[in-house]
């Protein structure tokens, strides 16, 4: 059996755009290429893959560059599935081409939906591809449960056609190691600084913690800025905490561990989530949780941290002092999210989608 995968995540070379998708295809292609034994990879991009990369998939996995790079999805790919038929294709990148393959989509969220003017520029690309995506797959994969029934419920689907995989955890992280350190104790976030993520409120919540428990906390913005919420400079000026809340930018995923041991909390505001690496990634390394009731999140964190209404300023607020408040809690939290983290694991997301890809 020939599979086609929609690897484009792995053409990219900013590494701002090396967050979700890009760490689903890398993790999910070296898994399968020490789990299927039998059938052949075609691995589609429009930059080459680094032969590093290409090494860790093993031999029965093959760059396919496909170019030119506009209309990619939607022209180029299904020029070369009829040149070239496959038996299955792999929609990585929550979009499904056409071509005569069996077609399994991938779907990590639906936000756009929920709150079209947190996607602007890529609303109407995300409407299109998805729509589409859920037409034309004979089976789609759902990184949580919340992204399952959110599925069903907007485009009318039975559940027979779904199954729900949850992505796995990098085994750099760990809660071993050493601790990122900053004059004052501080509070985390980890992710891309875009407008869905909801940062205007974390930073005002944490105003308002700070105010009102007058400890002496940071606020540490981790992520690259290429989708940047424009509004972020201009909250911080306006609230005065340009000497708080700092923006570290993107960090190499060397470093990235020892900023989630070293903080007193991961805080997650973000409207909507489909499944949230960093959550995961906070747990496996040793990191407790405040985070809003929306999503994925409660599915995924659970009684690993501490939880909000979203959108409520004071509640967002109250859990950052408790957590900040009681050494007992955070060790108590982290406990418990280390043990719930050996669940997430990229070989069993990718046993999932190899029975997926198997099956009759």
């Amino acid at each position: 059996m020939i599979i086609g995968v929609d690897a484009g995540a792995l053409s990219v070379r900013d590494d701002r755009l090396k967050v979700g998708v890009y760490h689903v295809t890398l993790n999910l292609l070296r898994e399968l290429g020490k789990i299927d034994k039998t059938n052949e990879y075609r691995l589609y991009t429009f930059l080459p893959i680094s032969p590093v990369q290409m090494k860790e998939f093993g031999p029965r996995m093959k760059n396919v560059i496909v170019r030119p790079v506009i209309g990619w999805s939607m022209i180029q790919i299904p020029i070369e599935l009829r040149r070239h038929p496959i038996d299955v294709f792999l929609g990585l990148s929550q979009m499904i081409p056409i071509s005569s393959a069996r077609n399994i989509g991938f779907v990590y969220d639906l936000g756009f939906l929920r709150y079209p003017g947190a996607y602007p520029g890529s609303l109407a690309r995300l409407e299109m591809q998805t729509k589409q995506l859920v037409k034309r797959s004979d089976h789609i994969v759902a990184i949580s449960k919340s992204t399952q029934t959110d599925i069903m419920g907007a485009y009318r689907i039975g559940k027979n056609r779904l199954t729900v995989d949850y992505p796995g955890i990098d085994q750099r992280f760990t809660s071993n190691g050493p601790k990122y350190k900053e004059k004052r104790p501080y509070i985390l976030y980890v992710g891309a600084l875009k407008r869905g993520k909801n940062i205007p409120f974390a930073i005002r919540a944490f105003k308002k913690f700070s105010d009102e428990s007058k400890k002496p906390y940071d606020f540490l913005l981790v992520g690259g800025d290429y989708w940047a919420d424009r509004t972020i400079p201009h909250i911080i000026e306006e609230l005065g905490l340009w000497d708080r809340v700092k923006l570290a930018g993107f960090v190499t995923d060397g470093t990235l561990p020892s900023y989630y041991r070293g903080a007193s909390a991961l805080f997650l505001t973000s409207l909507w989530e489909g499944f949230c690496l960093p959550a995961t990634e906070a747990m496996k390394s040793g990191c407790p949780i405040v985070y809003a009731k929306t999503g994925s999140l409660p599915e995924i964190v659970g009684d690993t941290g501490l939880v909000f209404a979203k959108g409520n300023e004071t509640e967002a607020a109250d859990a950052l002092a408790k957590i900040t408040g009681s050494a007992m809690l955070r060790k108590k939290l982290v406990n418990i999210g280390i043990q719930r983290s050996k669940q997430f694991t990229w070989r069993a997301f990718a046993q999932s989608v190899y029975r997926v890809i198997t099956q009759s």
